[in-house]
């Protein structure tokens, strides 16, 4: 939250103002060095706050959903995925197979479900790699 708020680009921002400014180059680089040590204390207070986060055991419907909320879109996405290309379809079959007439099925606008299926896939895949080259543990 501080991140976005102060991140890089608002200190290389303020960085490229204290270089258009009129002052020695030893003064230029020590505003330079205070904005960068801003940034890192910034950095390290949102990495205290998603540590907090992380290790949080609140019990209850809030801690269930702060620990589950990415499982249960997982869930969400497949159980989607599952009842319009399989389910939906075997009981239309088993309509026709018996003749009876089904007036209305629902369906699911697959072009909103399926761009969030690929970026949950595509973190997934990425978070894959993270650990295979050694980046996180």
């Amino acid at each position: 939250m501080l991140g976005k708020l102060f991140g890089g680009d608002t200190v290389k921002a303020i960085s490229n103002v204290v270089d258009d400014m009129h002052f020695s180059g030893e003064e230029k680089e020590k505003l330079k060095l205070q904005f960068e040590e801003i940034q890192a204390k910034l950095k390290s207070k949102q990495m205290d706050i998603n540590l907090a986060d992380a290790q949080s055991t609140a019990g209850g419907l809030s801690g269930f959903m702060q620990r589950s909320w990415r499982p249960l879109i997982g869930m969400s996405c497949a159980l989607a995925i599952f009842w319009e290309f399989v389910l939906s379809k075997f009981i239309l079959f088993i309509c026709g197979l018996f003749q009876y007439e089904v007036v209305n099925i629902p369906q699911l606008d697959m072009g909103t479900l399926m761009p969030l299926v690929m970026s949950l896939l595509g973190m997934g895949a990425l978070r894959t790699f993270e650990k295979t080259k050694g980046v996180t543990k």
